[in-house]
């Protein structure tokens, strides 16, 4: 009896050592393959179970499912670097440009008066060195928005506003980039006000933005209309445009988006940005979407949009 169990237990001793044994050898092939992992984290390679056992299975397939959660992270670090390495060519591009204009000018003024021959036109030359101070002011001013938008320090004070009182008022401060672009505007206003919950200079930003959005993109016409619900105030603006496509739409609102076509148009890629922030700071929302796509006498598209500005009635 005694010589049974002495048996038993030798062989019961035996498989355990032998167990041991061998979850010790796949635990150091398992840590090699890992370490070999590690020097070349790009190369999508995953760790193999040297002998079949459950509980290391599950191990293996945890450790895994890790590793394959790290590449997709840095794959996607890896992706955003690039973007924010060409957001800030684009930058640098957007300040320099007007920049190059006002130095280039400044000289010229400079050497001018050294050699006894002033501008005969000071004046023209101070204005455009002026317009393009403004442009780097209004740049600066969309950059410095949105980094206070995005990082959640823009507090604003909501209260009841007329939202028709300030798009007026902000479709006649930009008039003039909408005539310079040669634009038909119709705008289809209550005359009565339209009560929302915001605050004055964040919606007269969102109009600004949106009106100076649509000289640069639109082709021929924009429309403006405002509809009124009984929780919500809906305010339109609709364009036809052949600087966009209906495959760009998705992109209109990411930061710095600016299309190729549009880079020399003093544009920073976040004036729509900005806009949909505040919409959203006012717990509204800013959302664009295709009403048409048509084909035009040179066979080239042009599509027709809207952009929708959705407020909270101040009643509500």
């Amino acid at each position: 009896m005694i010589d049974w169990l002495l048996a038993v237990a030798i062989i019961i001793g035996g498989y355990f050592a032998l167990r041991y044994f061998f979850i010790k050898h796949a635990l150091k092939e398992v840590n090699k393959e890992l370490q070999d992992i590690q020097k070349d984290m790009a190369q999508n390679q995953i760790l193999h179970l040297p002998m079949p056992d459950r509980d290391l299975e599950q191990l293996i397939l945890t450790i895994n499912a890790a590793l394959d959660e790290v590449r997709k992270e840095r794959q996607s670090y890896e992706r955003h670097e690039k973007e924010f390495q060409q957001q800030i060519e684009n930058i640098s591009h957007d300040l320099r440009t007007p920049l190059t204009v006002i130095l280039g000018y400044i000289r010229f003024m400079k050497k001018s008066t050294k050699e006894g021959n002033p501008l005969q036109d000071q004046a023209e030359a101070l204005s455009v060195i002026e317009r393009k101070a403004g442009t780097m002011e209004k740049l600066v001013s969309q950059f410095y928005a949105y980094s206070r938008l995005n990082a959640k320090d823009y507090p604003l004070t909501l209260q009841e506003i007329d939202a028709c009182r300030i798009l007026r008022e902000s479709l006649m401060d930009n008039y003039q980039i909408l005539e310079k672009a040669g634009l038909e505007v119709d705008s289809r206003l209550p005359e009565h006000p339209v009560m929302v919950q915001g605050e004055t200079g964040a919606l007269d930003r969102i109009f600004s933005n949106l009106f100076q959005n649509a000289g640069r993109y639109a082709d021929s016409f924009l429309e403006i209309h405002i509809k009124e619900s009984r929780e919500k105030t809906f305010i339109t603006l609709t364009n036809d445009t052949d600087k966009i496509s209906r495959e760009e739409l998705p992109y209109l609102f990411d930061r710095f988006y600016v299309q190729d076509g549009a880079r020399n148009q003093d544009g920073t890629g976040l004036g729509l940005t900005v806009a949909r922030l505040l919409a959203e700071a006012m717990d509204g929302d800013l959302t664009v979407e295709l009403v048409d796509e048509r084909k035009k006498e040179d066979g080239e598209k042009k599509v027709i949009i809207c952009f929708n500005l959705s407020l909270e009635n101040a009643s509500s």
